[in-house]
């Protein structure tokens, strides 16, 4: 029988082969897989033999990435912000650009002076924005809200795995309609934001495995965003804080609708590529008040 080790060199020659981007860190996922670890502990099992019934299962998953499944749903964990979430078909895949806007409302909450700091993960999904917020910022509530069930279950198993279950209450709700009378400082959203005609566009392995619901948003892509304003205002401190990712050329649009509602736009964060990927939007408490910037 092969080694752990023999093993994930021929998974990576076989993922080059097929210009994965990654081929070591897909092996190695693969791998933790199969062998039921956590993927940082792969390498404690270099030297063991790989018995066959794992190598069964180790070349059923790679067909099945090569296939287009994503690697996320196959590995069945997936960093977000240095911290390890659970994942599983049908509900959305966390991307690294997010990662940019969560770090700057981290680093906004933790400036907070309250002692009880209100938060909502609009749209959880998995629960890796508002988890991640949590486990930073230890005097954080959280209150996280799906429309799908397996979203909502999933965000609770991802809150305990990473201790923060006791501050954290998730929801099976549409935006904030099963939602008691709380007020947030802060409401964190990433939501369906792709435009209906940019379907089409997208790669195969968005389109045939991630959940379409969880990305389109009618006709201009602003639908729900526009939605998380209006209802989400009624629930926000006087000068709590909005942060909203988009499609970086939304931001303009959002920009108007802000200015329509009670609210203050404040600015863009960038994503690692430099596009403005999220939005900071303020409930005024006056006309007069300095701005957060």
């Amino acid at each position: 029988m092969p080694s752990v080790k023999e093993v994930w060199q021929g998974l990576v020659k076989d993922l080059k082969e097929h210009s994965f981007s990654s081929p070591a860190r897909e092996a190695r996922l693969l791998l933790a897989s199969v062998l039921e670890v956590e993927p940082s502990r792969v390498y404690l099992f270099w030297d063991e033999e790989l018995p066959p019934p794992k190598l069964t299962h180790l070349h059923d998953i790679f067909k099945k990435r090569l296939q287009g499944v994503p690697i996320q749903y196959l590995a069945g964990e997936w960093e977000f912000f240095s911290l390890p979430f659970r994942l599983r078909k049908g509900v959305f895949i966390p991307r690294l650009d997010t990662e940019s806007w969560v770090e700057e409302a981290i680093v906004y909450l933790r400036s907070l002076p309250e002692e009880k700091i209100m938060v909502c993960d609009m749209g959880c999904g998995s629960g890796v924005i508002g988890i991640s917020c949590a486990f930073w910022v230890e005097n954080l509530y959280l209150y996280g809200a799906d429309i799908f069930p397996k979203a909502v279950e999933l965000s609770k198993e991802n809150a305990h795995l990473l201790g923060v279950e006791k501050r954290s209450v998730f929801l099976l709700s549409d935006l904030f309609s099963a939602f008691p009378p709380v007020k947030f400082d802060v409401i964190l959203s990433n939501p369906p934001y792709v435009r209906e005609e940019d379907w089409d566009s997208l790669s195969p392995e968005i389109r045939l495995y991630e959940p379409r619901e969880a990305l389109l948003a009618g006709e201009e892509g602003l639908d729900m965003i526009e939605r998380v304003l209006k209802e989400g205002e009624s629930f926000l401190k006087e000068g709590g804080l909005f942060f909203l990712e988009h499609d970086p050329e939304q931001k303009e649009a959002i920009q108007k609708l802000a200015d329509t509602l009670f609210l203050e736009y404040l600015r863009s964060i960038p994503d690692l590529s430099g596009r403005e990927r999220a939005s900071v939007i303020r409930k005024r408490r006056s006309k007069n008040e300095t701005a957060y910037r």
